[in-house]
């Protein structure tokens, strides 16, 4: 502890009892998890991402108090996380901004969760404040000590921002929406900063100067360009919040170097600035750039990662003038060109850069971009392009490519790679997110292109395919003599056939198909041998006859006083089930609200069994849901109720759930709605239902029926869509000529 206290300035303050000092354990666990171990110090079993307070929990080194404060912390609480940003940058923003801009109230949430988890003495302070509850009086006092804090610690790491004015802009509409915000931050993780930064991002009206860089992308940036555990010195002259230089740092770990940022804008320095701190990393950042394209650079850099603005005009001034342009002077009105050579010039000799670009760079029909395409492509400038997914950024539509260049006084190769991962990244919301198997994939093609391996065309594209990739080698010297494209596109598709189709992908298709061939002929031999079929009947004469309500227990859900909206919990808890949730015949997989644990043991009459079957209760009809595997557990909501045969009501579940499936049984619930705005069925009505019932064994004989037609459509549907993916992946093969008909 004392050689963290020496090392670390951010370190948690002792307290002395008698001649001892004693840290406080909470305090340590958070500082802790602000630090992941680098992939080289990793042991045992732990993974990319373990922090030291990971580490710390896992050997069983805590109290009762420890592993609540740490979880808070660790990766494993992105929910939680996620939930508190949205609360945040919700209506609690309104209430709290007031007419202020939306970054003033982004500031205070950084600086708070800054605060609050690297400098536990200051934070102590705040806590003070907050717990006096002097009421609207000093909101103003608040914000004031939240604001001197923020000058202070920027200004110890050489930040001139003015933070305290910009706090000082929000005008909250009570003393307790200005608190509800302070503890809503502070109570978050270290992944929260980042998600709020990115919630800020997605807000419309943003210009290209404004947002984030996805952290995706960042990682992808740092990933291809640096290796883990080794010393560089990176740099990001368009720093925006710091992700590129959070990543950078993140891939590298405790390996020394150094990482730089040059921002145009003091107001984003800041942020950037506490994001880095957040991470425990001494910034280095500087946005006192009197010309836009200085000719003698302040650093020099191994690596470069930046994401500077798109298509944006240069403004007037000496700027183009004094740029130094080896690759040609940029056309006015837009920089996209001119941050490319800025970036190379900021390089040593063989260091690298990864650059994110708008993909109509790379074929724009500009005369001068069009010779600095040529020009850097002749150099060998260019090593590799990768157009990223679409709706990485949810604040821009632009589609963006990934420019890997090298400052080389020789070209060293004579090809360039071209990626099209355009088909990776998941939908979360408005945007794709590139996941970390998607990163692995990428890099995975490009790493050993960039080290130097001399690779077969062929079996490349055919091992990038299996990635879900597109990659094309291209001559330099075809490069120039086309348009000088560098979109992927154009040497991928758009009139050029490029590789072959992925063998591998034709035969998986061809295998699914032939699996769902066999097991559907399979079920049709089993039918026909079983005598799975049916005949005419003598009708249900001699069959008995209940009401619903003398075959079941009937319980409708809590009423919405006993559980409102405001007693769910989102993405974790006990699942509830809706309305919307019962499809065809069943609960969906995916739940949309959920409770507390601790609120769902007060209902526990409201849970669900095995074989209990849910009606809708308030909206409109929908068929009854059987409950089976993953659903059981689940929560009655408000809208739904729940019928469970009695043991000694002589009628199968899965029989009763068929009846009330049936035409006639869904009319008479509709009908006996109550015909209001909103349709209910109350539980005394449902009771009147008639069910004819036939004796057990021939209810299960009639379920079996039943279920194995379920079973072979359900098989026909996967056949029909295995020979739907078998077909498309053939043309692909049959109109290249890699295969043929027989």
């Amino acid at each position: 502890m004392s050689n963290w206290a020496r090392r670390h300035k951010d370190f948690p303050t002792p307290v002395r009892s008698g001649d001892m000092e004693l840290f406080r354990e909470a305090e340590i666990l958070r500082w802790l998890a602000n630090r992941t171990i680098p992939p080289r110090q990793l042991v045992n079993e732990e993974q990319t991402g373990t922090t030291y307070a990971d580490r710390f929990l896992a050997r069983g080194k805590h109290r009762e108090a420890g592993p609540k404060a740490a979880r808070s912390l660790s990766p494993r609480s992105a929910d939680e996380d996620r939930k508190a940003v949205d609360q945040l940058m919700g209506r609690l923003a309104e209430r709290v901004r007031g007419p202020a801009a939306m970054a003033d109230f982004v500031n205070l949430c950084l600086i708070v969760m800054y605060v609050r988890h690297a400098e536990p003495e200051q934070w102590r302070r705040i806590e003070s404040a907050v717990s006096a509850d002097r009421g609207a009086q000093d909101v103003k006092g608040l914000l004031s000590s939240l604001g001197d804090m923020a000058q202070d610690t920027l200004r110890r790491n050489g930040d001139r921002t003015d933070m305290r004015s910009s706090l000082l802009q929000l005008e909250p509409r009570s003393w307790d929406d200005l608190v509800t915000a302070v503890r809503t931050a502070a109570g978050t993780g270290v992944g929260a900063f980042q998600l709020v930064w990115e919630s800020f991002s997605s807000r419309d009206g943003l210009k290209s100067t404004e947002f984030c860089s996805p952290a995706g992308l960042a990682s992808l940036a740092a990933e291809l360009l640096l290796a883990p555990g080794r010393k560089a010195t990176v740099l990001d002259p368009y720093t925006r919040g710091g992700e590129m230089l959070a990543a950078a740092y993140r891939h590298i770990g405790d390996a020394g170097g150094t990482v730089y940022g040059e921002t145009l804008d003091g107001r984003l320095q800041a942020v950037a600035s506490l994001y880095l701190l957040h991470l425990g990393v001494q910034p280095k950042l500087s946005s006192h750039r009197s010309d836009r394209w200085p000719p003698r650079r302040e650093h020099v850099a191994d690596v470069v990662l930046t994401n500077p603005p798109f298509n944006m005009s240069d403004a007037p001034g000496p700027g183009r003038r004094t740029g130094n342009w080896p690759y040609g002077p940029p056309p006015r009105g837009n920089d996209n060109f001119a941050w490319l050579q800025y970036v190379l010039e900021a390089l040593v000799p063989g260091g690298r850069a990864a650059v994110v670009m708008p993909v109509k760079a790379g074929n724009s029909v500009n005369s001068a971009e069009r010779g600095i395409r040529r020009a850097l492509v002749r150099t060998g400038a260019v090593e590799c392009v990768i157009t990223l997914p679409p709706q990485l950024f949810s604040a821009t539509p632009v589609p963006v490519s990934l420019w890997l260049l090298r400052r080389v006084e020789q070209p060293e190769r004579e090809d360039v790679l071209f990626v099209d991962a355009q088909e990776l990244g998941e939908r979360n919301r408005r945007r794709r997110v590139l996941r970390d198997t998607d990163r692995d994939a990428i890099t995975a093609v490009v790493r050993p292109w960039l080290d130097g391996a001399e690779l077969d065309g062929a079996e490349y594209a055919l091992r990038a395919a299996d990635r879900g990739l597109s990659v094309a080698v291209v001559a330099r010297a075809d490069i120039v003599s086309e348009e000088c494209s560098l979109r992927p596109a154009d040497y991928l598709g758009s009139g050029h056939y490029g590789a072959a189709p992925d063998a591998a992908r034709l035969r998986a298709a061809d295998d699914e198909a032939t699996a769902h061939g066999h097991g559907l002929r399979l079920l049709e031999q089993r039918a026909a041998g079983t005598g799975s079929g049916y005949r005419a009947g003598p009708g249900p004469g001699g069959w008995e006859e209940a009401l619903l309500g003398d075959l079941c227990e009937i319980q409708a859900g809590p009423s919405y006083t006993r559980l409102p909206a405001a007693a769910r919990a989102g993405d974790a808890g006990v699942p509830l089930v809706f309305p919307q949730d019962l499809v065809d015949g069943r609960i969906t997989d995916e739940p949309h609200s959920h409770v507390p644990w601790k609120t769902a043991e007060r209902f526990e009459k409201f849970l669900v069994r095995q074989d209990d079957i849910v009606c809708v209760r308030t909206g409109a009809q929908r068929r009854p849901a059987l409950v089976s595997g993953p659903q059981v557990g689940r929560l009655l909501s408000s809208n739904v109720t729940r019928l469970r045969v009695r043991p000694e009501a002589g009628v199968d579940p899965q029989y009763l759930h068929a009846c009330l499936g049936l035409r006639y049984a869904r009319e008479w619930m509709s009908h006996r709605a109550a015909a209001t705005a909103a349709p209910s069925l109350s539980s005394a009505a449902l009771a009147h239902l008639p069910v004819r019932l036939p004796p057990i064994e021939e209810q299960r004989r009639c379920v079996g029926l039943l279920e194995d037609l379920a079973r072979r459509a359900e098989a026909y549907e996967a056949y029909a869509a295995a020979l739907g993916r078998l077909r498309a992946e053939l043309a692909e093969h049959l109109l290249h000529g890699s295969v043929e008909p027989l």
